[in-house]
Formats: structure tokens, C-alpha cells, sequence
């Protein structure tokens, strides 16, 4: 009887411990590369683009973007073939093409002339020029010559000849700031510069300067106005050019219903024509007044043949574009109507140039595109008649990715291609016939503005979700849930026994609904969006909200697009500024997760949504609030009705005030219970140099019970911190989400502790001085009070070399660009980027800490501030901290370089008490590093790997279950995601850990306990009866 339990017994043990393995490591041992991280390469949204098909018959899709960047499309993939990311204080302003060339004009007054290879994107040559004094805001064009690979381009205010690698230009004209030329029209001897002229006494009015300039020696023939109450830009003139027939500048004089059209470099004769010629239709006067003119092609100078224009007028209520072609003929000027569209609801665009199968390189089919913009999207190209060459559509939905904004026309195997881009960023080519886009790329993450981690709930057993199909009052009681937990995984235990132990299953995948190529409509608008997370938390929705107006939630363990949204107020693209998880959901609850998103409409008013966490269905409608905000933040209570989390939205003007969301009588009671007083800041911007702490005050009750969306918390200042004579606030940072905190102090070398002064409301200010320098400054929010200063005397902040700061518990990270030199009679300093690290604790006497039970900002007492400083490897462009459940896990800091690179170095390695000298045996005990100048970059250390990440403006980290574990997010331009253990994976098992040596273990136990029992038990028998 005895041996029978203890039979029993091993039995059970051995089942439980099979059964236990199989669950608890299920996700820690498939393959891991490739699945670790994931990394998506933007270029932003294209600001123009030319597609250019060659003699070779190969097209390039040359683009350059608003995220600074030229890049070169695949056709028939929309894939990036290579790309050029350009330094973000150098605006890219031009792109033309010729043959196998890219040529760019970047900057402003300092400008830059680069010649790329179309094909590789190599850097042929460059050309910079110096700045000028005598600049005019804005100027600057480039342009091929005609039959030659020299270059012509307005740079700085100078107009140069470039030949290929020049050491010097050919020639230079200074144009002494007559005008902001930004239009070049080369010739075959002349070429002509067009500008904004400048306003005079003399000449008050708006014109345009043209300058005749000769090719060969770069000197001018003349220069002269035309188009008074004209300028470059303005829907009234369009400059057309053509090989043939030269170029043309046509305008309509305000309230004028005739069109002027003028020969380039002929003051005389001017023509004009009347709108009827035009548009073979007889129009009021009025409708002739609001007529409108456009430019069809991306780039004018690639067509060798008539120059063409759109006409845009408005008859009969409704809105009309006609595509004009301009012949000239025994020098008799011809305009003719090649077709005309309904425009008021389409795009109308023209083809930037396509040499056609079978014929010779001059010869190019001109063509149209009208692109309707609501609804399912549906185009039409047109030639020489009203009757279409090609046309194609499919289903589209704006709310997916906003209403089409632009298009434009490209040739791949002699089959036109249209290129669309909507308000949301979204960049679809589409194909004759197609019902999808052949490809389309979603550049709307490249202008993300925030990002929130969102717990996704944890799987459910299908038993589970049987029984809530079936009867929900089983899962009312932990039990019974239990219960269903052991029975499935019972059943799961005898599958995989009789799989043979997964020993011959194939590889597991992680593959997640909505992954599908980028090539389908099903990739374009995902069928299955994520509703459940995984056991470890390494999956979790990624949301972001874009400038763009767009609310996109991705998969943070494959990138794979959950759902997209499309916010705007009146067909306008609503830019986002926060997104917040204002409730969370848990496993089989009836109840979903929210989003509540915030952002501003074209008007600068406050605009609140509320999504649905997991589908991104609005939950009623936008609503746009009557006050610019301020300031967005966390209120710690919510809604009863809703559960939702409150948010404080802090009102510019003269008397701010606080308005909450939701807006509703139940919110504002709930804000009103709140045990302490809600204090904010205002004057945290830019250019500031006044700090204001204000106080919200609570209504009567009946002003609460009439609450509505208009009503606000009326706020009274209680402090105010003026930052000192001759500075203004260059940045600000505060601490974002709910800090966690292990360690309350650090244990020293002696067994003693200093304890970490840990303020949540504590804002670090930085200020540039008059003086030279920067400023910094630690405030607290409640009080006002300064709690730390110091200044950096060779210190300095620009746009090229920006100022960065983050928080995390009691420390401060912050770096900045050191001008080399330093106060006299001191040791000079390096040139070069500086971090800082400011570590505040209670006191700078081991065991002593304030006693009382909670944190005031009332108190008197000032932290004890510790500060070093390094020189960083290279310049950051943002900076972030790895955060955990418990933070129990060391931190690492993380370095998101211009380089690409995104850097991940130990928390001891920025340690400011590292000693500057022999550690002694404390130190030594204490785990502290010798101190060394210049923090290193290990490339061992690159969360990126060979990635190249560029324009990283953000790093997010997020916790898992695992407290070893972190999810790390970076993105500005690209994207790239990835976990990361600081130390170490030490509550994970190792991927080489055998399940199948431990099973073998285990049975051989069980049968070895089977097996020598009986003789253990006879043995004892006998040694009892002897």
C-alpha cells in the first residue's frame, strides 16, 4: 500500500513537471533571429517627384521629401533603391534630371549644388557656396545646361556656371539682392533668372525681375520687370518652357479678366488672350475673376516638346481645369485646349516625361491624369482628346489614409503608372485595370509626433473563449477559470506526447494577422487587427500619431500594421500632439481598451478623439474644443461612467485655464474629489523667459452638474520663476508616464546609504545666455522653487548642434555642443559634444533622509546634486532610458546618434561619482568604474546591429513580464524596434536549453525510482527482521 502511493506520487510528479515545462517555455525557444527586432526604412512624404524613363528604357523615380531626403524608388516595387538623408538645417529646395544625372540644390544662404548618379545614388560632384550678405530670403534654383553636363544655379546671390568637379565656377554673376530668384530657364546661348523683385519706394508694389544672362561669359544682356502685383508661387502666374519655343511667363492682373502672356527676353510685343479662347466656352465675368493657373509637369525642362499649363475656372458652380498646350507657329502664339475635366473633386496632374517603346528618344507621349480625390479613387489619363488612353480604380477608403492630395504620371515598360499621395501620407502607384495599387508605401510614420506602448491582453485558453461563446458565468469564479486551464492544457499535454514530444514537429511561427506583403489592398487596410498579446509581453500595439493626422497602431514584435486611422476636422488633416491609453482592458472583459488622442485643426483649436484601442473605430465623433491648448497631461483619477483615465488640457491667453477630458459632469465631479490640488505649468516653449505655476480651482456644484465641452477649471497663478536677465528658455524636460522605483538609495562600499532625492515634479529648464553659454536649471512644478542651477560657459545650442535632455528617477541626462577655450586662467576644453549626468540624492551624508512619510514639494530642503561630465562618441539626436516592471534590472541609457546608430551604455557607465582618481577598496566594492573623459562606443553596444536608423528624434522603452527585459522604440525618420536585457536574460532560459535532455532526465529519474524502490523496500525488510 506504502509503495502504491509512492508509485503515485513519482507518477505526478513527473506529469506535472512535462506539463509545466511545455507551458512555460513555449515562447523562449523558436529560432530568434530576424524576430528580435525589426527595422523600416522612410523617406517621408514626396514634396516633389520626377519619373524619367531613359534611352536604356529604365525609369527612375527620383523624390525629394519633407523629411529632407532624396531618395530613388524601385517602379515596380515602390522599395527604396538607395537614398540620400540630408543634414536637417539643409533644406533640399530643387530636383531635376537629366539622362543618368540627379541634380539638387540644397540650403539657403549657404548653398549647395550636388550631382548625383541616378542610378546608384554615388555623389558625382558638389559645389558650396559661402553665405552673402546681400541674400534674399528664399532664392536659390538650379538647372542642366542644354547639351552639356555644366550646371547653372543661383546660389547665395550669385548666379554660377558649374562644370563637372569644379575646384571654381566657370563664371559667377553677383545679383546684388535685386530680387529672390527661384526660377532658372535655360536656353541654348542665354538663360533667365526669374524672382520676386524687391519692394523699393520707388516700386512698392510686388513684380517680377527677370535677368537675361549670357551662357558663355556670364554677363547680362538685360533685365527688366513684368507682372506688376505678381510673384513666384501665386496661383495668378504660371513660367513655362519649352526646347522649341522658349519660355513664357503668363499672369492675370488682380481683377482683370484678361490673361497676359510674355516671350522671355521680349519686353515687347506682350500678348493677351481672353478665358473663352481657352476654354472654347463663353464665361461671366466673375467666373473669369477666380480663375486660376497651375503648373502640370514636375519638371518643365525634361520636355522636348510644347509647353503645357492648367486653366482652372469655376462656371455654374462648379469647378472645371483645362489642360493648355502653347504652339507658336511663323511666330504667331497659339494656346490650345487639349481637354478639360470636373475638377472639384480630382487631382489633375501631367507626366514628367517618357521615352515609349519603338520610338526615338525625342519623342514623348504628353499626357494627363485626373485623379478623383473622395471616395474610391478612380483616374483617367488623357492625350490629345476627351476620350481617355487608359483608366483604372479600386475601393478606397479616406478614413484609412485621408483624400488624395497629389499625383503624378510615370512610365514602367511603356505602361502608365499613376503615383498618388494622400493628406495622411500614404504613396500608392496604380496600374491600368488594377483593382489594388501594384505597390504603395506608408510614409506617414516618418512624421510621427508621439508614441505609446499599449498592453495588449493576455492570451486566452480557447476553453476560455468557448465558455464565454457558451456560458460567461463559468469564468465569474477563479476556480472554474482554473480549472479550464489545467483541462486544455490536459489536452495539450497528450497532443504533444503523442506528436512524439515536438521532437519531429515542424518550426513554430509567430507570424501575426495583418503581416502580408506591401503589395496587396490586404496589406493596405488589415482585415485582422492584434486583440491579444503574448505570455511574455514582448507583444504589444505601437500607436502613433502623426502631423500628418494619422492614428497608426502597429505590432511591436513585427511591425506588422494593425489598423490606421485618419483624423481631420472639415477635410482638414488634424495634427496630432499626444496620444494617451486612457483605459485598459483585461482578458475576456466586456470592455475594450481606449486611445484618447489630442491634437490641433488648421485653426489652432483643441481637438479630442476617442478610439477604440484594438480596431481604431472612433467612439463618437471628433470634437473640437474653443480654446487653443497649451499643455496636455495625466490627471491621476477617471471617469466613474467610463473608467476612463482624465487628462488635463492646460488653455493659452491671458487667463488660462484648465479644461478637462472627458468633458462631462461625471469628469469634472471626479476631478473635484481628487485629495490633493491639481497644479500645471505654463511658458515651457522656446524663447520664453518666464516660468508660471498655476493652481486649478473647483466650481460650485451646480456649475459642475451644467458641466459641457466649452466649461474649464478656472486657475490661479501661484508662482513664478523668471529665468535671469538676458536669457531665454532654449528647451525644457520633464518626467512622461508613471516612474517605478526599486532602490530607494545606493548602497556604498561601507554598507552605508545615500538616498536618492526622487522628484516627480521636477522640470529641467536650459536657457541660452546673452552672455555666451547655457543655463540650466531644476524647478519644481508645485512650488516653483529653483532646486539646482549651473551654467556651461563654452556651452552652445543651434539647430545644426541641439540641446537633448531626459529624466529618470533621481537623475538628469543632458548634452550639448562645447565651443572649444573656457574661462581664463582655467583648462581649456575640447570641441566637441558634452553629456552630463546630475544624479540628486536627499543629502551628501550617508543615512540621513528626510522622514516623513510622503514627498512635498513645499519642503525646504534642497538636493544634493552630483554632476560629471563626457565627451560623447558622436552627437546624439535623442536620448532615452530602458525602463522595466520593477526596475529591478540595471538601466541602460540610450543614445540615438546622427550616425544611425542606435547606442545602448550601462547605467554605471554615466555614473557622476565615478572616481577621478585610484579607486579606493569602497569604490572598488561598490562596483564603481574609473572615470574616463569620453564615453565609448562598443559596437557591441548597437541595439541597430548594421541597421542604419536615420533621424532618430524619439526612443520609447516599455517593460515585459520579464523583468529582465525591455522593448526599446526609435523613430523620427526610420523606425526600429527591438528588446534588450541590460542584465542579462537572467529569468529566461537559454535558447540552447535542451527540452529534450530534460525530458530524457526525467523519465530516467521516474524509471530509476520505479526500478530501485522495490529493492530499497526489501532491503529494509530484511535488515528489519535480522
Amino acid at each position: 500500500m506504502l509503495g502504491g502511493h509512492s508509485l503515485t506520487h513519482a507518477a505526478l510528479a513527473a506529469v506535472l513537471a512535462v506539463s509545466g515545462f511545455s507551458t512555460a517555455v513555449q515562447g523562449l525557444f523558436p529560432d530568434e533571429a530576424g524576430r528580435i527586432d525589426w527595422y523600416r526604412v522612410q523617406v517621408g512624404v514626396p514634396k516633389s517627384i520626377v519619373a524619367h524613363t531613359q534611352e536604356d528604357r529604365t525609369t527612375n523615380i527620383l523624390t525629394i521629401t519633407d523629411r529632407n531626403v532624396l531618395a530613388s524608388l524601385k517602379p515596380d516595387s515602390g522599395e527604396v533603391a538607395w537614398r540620400q538623408v540630408f543634414d536637417p538645417t539643409e533644406r533640399i529646395n530643387a530636383l531635376k534630371v537629366r539622362g543618368s544625372l540627379a541634380l539638387t540644390h540644397s540650403g539657403s544662404n549657404e548653398a549647395h549644388v550636388r550631382v548625383w548618379d541616378a542610378q546608384s545614388g554615388a555623389l558625382a560632384w558638389g559645389f558650396s557656396q559661402p553665405p552673402s550678405p546681400s541674400y534674399k530670403a528664399n532664392s536659390g534654383a538650379v538647372e542642366f545646361l542644354r547639351k552639356s553636363q555644366d550646371v547653372l544655379a543661383v546660389v547665395g546671390d550669385s548666379l554660377v556656371r558649374l562644370s563637372p568637379n569644379p575646384s571654381k565656377p566657370v563664371w559667377e554673376l553677383a545679383l546684388n539682392g535685386t530680387a529672390s530668384y527661384k526660377r532658372l530657364v535655360v536656353q541654348d546661348s542665354v538663360a533667365f533668372i526669374i524672382g520676386d523683385a524687391v519692394l523699393t519706394k520707388k516700386h512698392p508694389k510686388p513684380r517680377l525681375h527677370v535677368v537675361e544672362v549670357s551662357l558663355k561669359t556670364g554677363l547680362v544682356k538685360q533685365q527688366y520687370d513684368v507682372g506688376t502685383e505678381q510673384a513666384l508661387g501665386r496661383n495668378t502666374n504660371v513660367v513655362v518652357e519649352s526646347k522649341e519655343y522658349g519660355g513664357y511667363i503668363l499672369w492675370r492682373d488682380d481683377k482683370n479678366i484678361v490673361w497676359n502672356i510674355h516671350r522671355l527676353g521680349m519686353q515687347e510685343p506682350m500678348w493677351d488672350i481672353y478665358h473663352a479662347k481657352l476654354v472654347q466656352s463663353e464665361l461671366m465675368p466673375v467666373d473669369m475673376l477666380t480663375s486660376t493657373l497651375g503648373e502640370l509637369d514636375a519638371d518643365p525642362g525634361l520636355i522636348a516638346d510644347k509647353p503645357r499649363f492648367t486653366l482652372t475656372y469655376t462656371k455654374d458652380k462648379k469647378v472645371k481645369t483645362v489642360v493648355v498646350e502653347m504652339t507658336h507657329t511663323n511666330d504667331k502664339l497659339e494656346l490650345r485646349k487639349v481637354v478639360g475635366f470636373r475638377s472639384d473633386s480630382a487631382i489633375i496632374a501631367g507626366c514628367g516625361g517618357a521615352t515609349l517603346p519603338g520610338s526615338g528618344a525625342s519623342q514623348t507621349e504628353r499626357a494627363a491624369v485626373a485623379v478623383r480625390t473622395s471616395g474610391d479613387i478612380s483616374w483617367r489619363t488623357y492625350a490629345n482628346n476627351k476620350t481617355p488612353t487608359h483608366s483604372g480604380e479600386f475601393a478606397y477608403d479616406t478614413a484609412t489614409y485621408g483624400p488624395v492630395t497629389a499625383a503624378t504620371l510615370y512610365y514602367a515598360g511603356g505602361e502608365p503608372r499613376v503615383l498618388i499621395q494622400t493628406s495622411g501620407g500614404l504613396v500608392a502607384a496604380l496600374a491600368p485595370g488594377s483593382n489594388a495599387p501594384v505597390w504603395f508605401r506608408d510614409e506617414s510614420l516618418a512624421h510621427a509626433t508621439d508614441m505609446v506602448f499599449m498592453e495588449l491582453p493576455a492570451p486566452a485558453s480557447s476553453a476560455e473563449h468557448t465558455a464565454k461563446a457558451t456560458d460567461p458565468s463559468v469564468l465569474a469564479s477563479p476556480v472554474s477559470r482554473y480549472v479550464l486551464r489545467w483541462v486544455e492544457t490536459a489536452k495539450s499535454l497528450v497532443a504533444w506526447s503523442a506528436s512524439g514530444f515536438g521532437l519531429f514537429g515542424g518550426a513554430s511561427s509567430d507570424a501575426e494577422p495583418g503581416s502580408s506583403s506591401q503589395s496587396t489592398l490586404e496589406a493596405l487596410v488589415p482585415t485582422t487587427p492584434l486583440t491579444e498579446g503574448d505570455h511574455f509581453g514582448f507583444r504589444k500595439l505601437s500607436i502613433f500619431g502623426t502631423s500628418t493626422g494619422l492614428v497608426a497602431a502597429l505590432s511591436s514584435q513585427s511591425g506588422a500594421r494593425s489598423w490606421t486611422r485618419f483624423l481631420a476636422d472639415n477635410g482638414t488633416a488634424v495634427a496630432i500632439d499626444r496620444v494617451f491609453v486612457s483605459r485598459r482592458s483585461q482578458p475576456l472583459a466586456s470592455t475594450t481598451s481606449l486611445l484618447t488622442v489630442v491634437g490641433r485643426n488648421g485653426y489652432g483649436n483643441a481637438v479630442v478623439a476617442t478610439l477604440d484601442a484594438l480596431t481604431g473605430e472612433p467612439l463618437g465623433d471628433i470634437r473640437v474644443l474653443p480654446f487653443n491648448k497649451a499643455k496636455v497631461f495625466e490627471l491621476p483619477t477617471a471617469e466613474s461612467a467610463s473608467e476612463q483615465q482624465l487628462l488635463g488640457l492646460a488653455t493659452t491667453g491671458p487667463e488660462p485655464r484648465l479644461a478637462i477630458w472627458p468633458a462631462t459632469a461625471d469628469a469634472a465631479k471626479a476631478f473635484c474629489a481628487l485629495p490633493e490640488p491639481v497644479f500645471f505649468d505654463l511658458g515651457a516653449s522656446a524663447g520664453s523667459s518666464q516660468l508660471r505655476g498655476y493652481r486649478a480651482e473647483c466650481p460650485t456644484e451646480a456649475e459642475l452638474d451644467a458641466w459641457s465641452g466649452s466649461s474649464a477649471f478656472l486657475a490661479s497663478r501661484s508662482w513664478t520663476f523668471d529665468l535671469p536677465k538676458g536669457e531665454v528658455l532654449l528647451a525644457a524636460s520633464e518626467y512622461r508616464g508613471a516612474q517605478t522605483t526599486a532602490l530607494l538609495g545606493r548602497v556604498l562600499g561601507d554598507r552605508s546609504v545615500l538616498y536618492k532625492y526622487i522628484n516627480p515634479h521636477l522640470i529641467t529648464l536650459a536657457s541660452r545666455r546673452d552672455a555666451g553659454g547655457i543655463g540650466i536649471y531644476f524647478v519644481d512644478r508645485i512650488s516653483g522653487r529653483l532646486l539646482y542651477s549651473a551654467v556651461h560657459e563654452t556651452a552652445s545650442a543651434s539647430d545644426r548642434h541641439p540641446f537633448l535632455a531626459t529624466q529618470s528617477e533621481n537623475r538628469v541626462i543632458y548634452q550639448f555642443w562645447q565651443e572649444s577655450g573656457g574661462a581664463e586662467g582655467a583648462q581649456p576644453r575640447s570641441k566637441g559634444y558634452v553629456t552630463v549626468v546630475a544624479e540628486m540624492f536627499e543629502s551628501d551624508k550617508p543615512d540621513t533622509r528626510d522622514e516623513s512619510k510622503a514627498f512635498s514639494s513645499f519642503d525646504l530642503s534642497l538636493p544634493h546634486v552630483i554632476t560629471t561630465a563626457f565627451m560623447a562618441p558622436e552627437p546624439a539626436t535623442a536620448l532615452g532610458v530602458t525602463r522595466t516592471g520593477s526596475q529591478i534590472t540595471t538601466r541602460d541609457v540610450l543614445f540615438g546618434l546622427s550616425s544611425g546608430k542606435l547606442l545602448s551604455l550601462p547605467d554605471q557607465m554615466l555614473d557622476p561619482r565615478r572616481p577621478k582618481k585610484a579607486p579606493t577598496k569602497d569604490e572598488q566594492a561598490e562596483g564603481l568604474m574609473p572615470y574616463m573623459p569620453s564615453l565609448p562606443l562598443d559596437p557591441k553596444r548597437v541595439l541597430s546591429h548594421g541597421n542604419v536608423v536615420f533621424g532618430i528624434a524619439h526612443i520609447k522603452s516599455a517593460p515585459t513580464h520579464l523583468e529582465s527585459t525591455s522593448l526599446v522604440a526609435s523613430y523620427g525618420l526610420d523606425l526600429f524596434f527591438t528588446r534588450t536585457s541590460p542584465s542579462g536574460t537572467f529569468d529566461q532560459l537559454s535558447p540552447s536549453f535542451s527540452k529534450v535532455n530534460l525530458v530524457v532526465t526525467t523519465l530516467a529519474l521516474v524509471i530509476g525510482c520505479l526500478l530501485g524502490g522495490p529493492m530499497v523496500r526489501r532491503k529494509l525488510t530484511n535488515q528489519a527482521w535480522a
